[in-house]
């Protein structure tokens, strides 16, 4: 009977600091949300000192599913570094689904020591992690964690068949964190010294009363807060609610150095709010190993770059290279989909068996100038130009004039695409040295336009440095990893359908021009009224310029411009007007916020608006 109250105890004990903790969360949000159009004087992106670029590293789940175990882990950790690809940043070694044998009463997770054995540790009934971080430490690698927002994980839904699913009662089966996200952050990080964990999202969508593991009486069911596809019948705040958790109790217990890992694969507009409460945050279902998932997972993410910068990444999941579509057989998609990955800035983590990778995939991957692409320290997303098959992405990168280029043909057939001085923001006329990454050559000088043929699903990857238009101004477009979305005037019953961004460089919403009156504006940015934009100037620039644009619709919009929360320039605007310019004084400035505000506030969608040409200049 002691034993039993005592157990009690701690139960309501953690239950109280788990309740505390989101209360704690939702009391901040709520406080962020009294004025979101107000400004901050802040750039309110996640705070963290992790993932200052994107992460690389290996995961097993492409390779092993639940069928993997400590040597085969402690083998791809050697390799790793017996390779040269730790070097080369690949230095995160995360553990998937399939770890957790049971929760136990007091709520503590017990580890599959028959998976894990160095876990088993005297006088202990979870085991300890300990001895398997501290072999990836002492290798200079990071280790990453697995769990689950809800009740249950991915694998006890989807793997039925798997050898190595939690056991025992239907309670002692629910290892995942809901209710227990202070507990489990605390042995993840503090106890265990994990250094990263995934947060997946499976157990809020896939256990309804009529999902057959809970018709059969093998979990307890759930009420989706994710209906998979519906946005308007899932319940996003509740879903943020619990990342956000989750999210401040690895900060806690982690550091700034822990890394976050949001699964939510793109629904519940995780990718909206991801950046506010997390390292990384999926855009998509998971990567299946063809080349039509692929670019539907790289399509998820590439009008995505005004929410994505240093600390906080757009991710369109693990790399399938070495698998299907992509394996030694497909070299020609195998390089496509890294070129993708890298000029969007995505996180480089690597899914094949390591233990036997054939040379040619480990080239490809360990391509160091491909590499350095990626993790550019400017954290800037490529910007994408479509053109049928073919399309052009240009990323800004660090250092005067300095682009990455990357031409795609999504198709069957060959195409020419083609990247013009006008979209990589060069001086017309002006000559350009041009790098093949893949050849690692040289190319000729370009002037104007750089062109290419493409075989079927082909692509190059180029570095080019040129000479800036303007080299005393940087356009918004230039810079995406030093604007926020902070407000974007939408709600959850308004939002886009899933995989559109309400904010987007050089577009509107819809994907059309911005245009207005006429006028159609190469650069800039467009979203809806009652939104508000954060700029990290740096104190670097004097004027802020944009052409404010009400691009449909029947209402006037206000635009402001702050600089550290005092209003420097403001401008209502009719549809239909001919568009004019706005100069403001921002000069100084740490953060420069753009505020677009609906005159009549109804039901629906404010109208869309662009700040056309928008950008920053030193004199």
């Amino acid at each position: 009977m002691t034993q039993r109250l005592s157990t009690i105890r701690r139960l309501r004990t953690v239950f109280a600091a788990t309740s505390a903790l989101i209360a704690s969360v939702a009391a901040q949000q709520a406080a962020a949300q009294v004025a979101p159009l107000e400004p901050s004087g802040q750039f309110s992106a996640y705070p963290s000192a992790a993932a200052q670029t994107p992460p690389m590293g290996w995961n097993p789940w492409n390779a092993f599913r639940t069928d993997v175990d400590e040597a085969k882990v402690r083998a791809s950790a050697q390799a790793l570094v017996d390779t040269g690809l730790a070097a080369k940043g690949y230095r995160y070694v995360n553990i998937d689904d399939g770890w957790a044998l049971k929760r136990l009463p007091d709520g503590r997770l017990r580890i599959r020591d028959s998976m894990f054995p160095s876990s088993k540790v005297a006088d202990s009934d979870t085991g300890s992690f300990l001895p398997f971080t501290a072999f990836l430490h002492g290798l200079g690698l990071k280790a990453g964690l697995y769990t689950d927002i809800g009740r249950n994980t991915c694998a006890q839904r989807w793997d039925a068949d798997s050898r190595n699913l939690p056991e025992g009662t239907v309670a002692e089966r629910e290892v995942g964190s809901f209710g227990h996200a202070e507990q489990d952050m605390r042995i993840m990080f503090a106890d265990w010294k994990f250094d990263y964990v995934k947060i997946d999202a499976c157990g809020v969508a896939d256990y309804t009363r009529a999902d057959p593991p809970v018709t059969s009486g093998q979990y307890q069911a759930f009420a989706p807060l994710i209906v998979r596809g519906d946005i308007p019948k899932s319940d996003p705040r509740a879903v943020e609610k619990l990342y956000a958790a989750l999210g401040a109790a690895a900060r806690r217990f982690g550091g700034d150095a822990a890394t976050l890992s949001i699964c939510a694969w793109g629904e519940a507009l995780s990718p909206i709010w991801g950046h506010v409460h997390g390292n990384l945050w999926r855009t998509s279902p998971d990567v299946e190993f063809t080349w039509k998932s692929m670019l539907g997972n790289f399509d998820s993410v590439v009008d995505g770059g005004l929410y994505a910068g240093p600390g906080h990444w757009n991710d369109p999941d693990m790399l399938a290279v070495g698998h299907g579509d992509f394996d030694a057989d497909h070299l020609t998609e195998a390089r496509s989909h890294l070129t993708m990955w890298a000029i969007t800035a995505a996180p480089l983590l690597l899914g094949f068996d390591l233990r036997s990778a054939p040379p040619s995939l480990l080239d490809l991957v360990g391509n160091t100038e491909m590499i350095a692409i990626d993790q550019d320290a400017a954290g800037n997303q490529g910007v994408p130009y479509r053109d049928g098959d073919a399309m052009a992405v240009v990323r800004t990168l660090a250092g005067t004039g300095q682009r990455a280029v990357a031409l795609l043909n999504r198709g069957d057939k060959p195409v020419t695409a083609r990247v013009t001085w006008a979209q990589l923001g060069f001086a017309p006329g002006s000559r350009a040295r041009v790098r093949d990454i893949w050849a690692r050559a040289d190319r000729a000088p370009a002037r104007d336009a750089i062109t290419a043929t493409l075989p079927a699903h082909g692509a190059l990857l180029l570095r080019v440095q040129g000479v800036a238009a303007d080299p005393s101004s940087t356009l918004l477009d230039e810079m995406p990893a030093r604007v926020n979305i902070a407000a974007d005037g939408l709600t959850a019953e308004t939002a886009l359908p899933m995989g559109k961004f309400p904010a987007r460089i050089a577009a509107a919403p819809d994907g059309t021009p911005l245009t207005a009156a006429g006028r159609t504006f190469a650069h800039g940015i467009g979203l809806f009224a009652n939104s508000r934009i954060e700029v990290r100037a740096g104190r670097e620039y004097r004027r802020f310029v944009a052409t404010p644009l009400v691009l449909g619709g029947e209402r006037t919009v206000r635009f402001r411009v702050y600089a550290d929360r005092k209003l420097v320039q403001e401008v209502a605007v009719a549809p239909a007007t001919a568009p004019r310019p706005i100069d403001a004084d921002v000069a100084g400035a740490e953060i420069v916020e753009l505020v677009a505000l609906d005159d009549g506030a109804r039901a629906g969608r404010p109208p869309m608006i662009g700040w056309g040409d928008a950008g920053l200049r030193r004199r």
